[in-house]
Formats: structure tokens, sequence, C-alpha cells
């Protein structure tokens, strides 16, 4: 092999062993009550409700929910006075509230408000103020990358509305010469996850 030839092609492996994924973000704040803030989490609590996202396969919806509560957990180290999605049905039945909980978990984000009765239903029964209610509204493949948008909903279970409402929107390809490629879906859902909850109060 000429000398010459060499370090261009071992240049050129080199920089697709290094590909790193790209992840570009769209952040909406959509509402944000006043008077709410992180002191009023941390110390009344709050309840992770089910990640809600219109896909059947329900190994891929326990990824994006695993992958959004291990995001929660490590960013808000804090905010331990708090319920899990796995803890709920449990509880549910403890407490004889799974009616309630059932017809909150019916309720689409996307379409409906779920009503202020059920809200304060299921919060009270576990004794937390907060729900945190995510939702992956959408995730597709389009232009060689991976895109999702991911929305987070805090209701006040007193008050039986929202408090805080925002969105983020990702896209993710892997940094190669040629051609792009769409960056693995729970890369893409981390990052989206972790860009929403640091934006939390």
């Amino acid at each position: 092999m000429p000398k010459k030839v060499r370090p261009f092609i071992l240049l050129s492996l080199a920089f697709i062993l290094c590909s790193c994924a790209s992840i570009d973000h769209i952040y909406s704040l959509n509402y944000k009550r006043f008077a709410f803030s992180h002191d009023q989490l941390a110390r009344e609590g709050v309840v992770i409700l089910p990640l809600t996202f219109n896909y059947e396969d329900a190994a891929y919806i326990k990824t994006a929910q695993d992958i959004f509560l291990r995001s929660f957990k490590g960013l808000q180290k804090d905010l331990n006075n708090l319920v899990e999605p796995s803890q709920i049905p449990d509880l549910a039945k403890q407490g004889g509230f799974e009616e309630e909980y059932r017809q909150l978990l019916d309720t689409d984000p996307k379409k409906d408000t779920p009503k202020a009765l059920l809200i304060r239903k299921v919060g009270r029964a576990v004794e937390k103020r907060f729900l945190l209610w995510p939702d992956l509204v959408s995730t597709r493949l389009a232009d060689g990358a991976t895109q999702l948008k991911l929305t987070a909903r805090i209701w006040d279970v007193d008050a039986g509305e929202i408090v805080w409402d925002a969105s983020e929107e990702a896209r993710g390809y892997e940094i190669l010469i040629f051609p792009q490629t769409p960056a693995p879906f729970e890369k893409v859902m981390e990052a989206a996850s972790i860009q929403l909850i640091r934006k939390m109060p």
C-alpha cells in the first residue's frame, strides 16, 4: 500500500469510528403558574403517572417510560417524596381507587382534559400534592433523523388544574461521512427527557 494512501485511510476510519450523535432541541414553555416553585414539589410530593404514547408495542412504551423516570431521578435528586408509575397499581388496589385511576389513564392528554375529580382522588389517595404526566406525543424517522416530541404537565391536586406545561422536540442523527443515519430512539428519548426535566421548576 502506498505510504500516501495509508494516512488517508486511517484518518477516514478514525472519523467513522469516532462518529457521534447530534441532537437538536426545541423547548416550549406552554404555561407556568406564577407562584408554583420547585420547593413546593420537594415539600408536598409528586406522583409520576405512566408515560402515554399511542403505540401498541408495550416493550417500546416501557423503554421510553424507564428512560424518562431514570432521567427524572438523576436530575431531580432532592425530589425523593415521589410515587413512581410502577407503584401506583398496588397503591390503587390498597386505597380503593382503582376505578378512578383507570378512568384517569383512559383520558388522552392530547385530546381531553382529565376531570379535576379524578386528579384529586388519585393525588389525595397517595397523599401527594402534584401529579406529573409525561406524554410522548409523536416519534418518526424523517430527513435522515429520529424525531420525537415529548410533553410533560404537572397538576396541582388541590386546585385540580395544571401549574406547569412544557414540551421538548428533539431531532437526532449519527454524524457520519455519508449517508446521515438516524440516531437510536433510546438516545434521542434520553436527550429529550433530560432537556425537558432540566426546565422543570
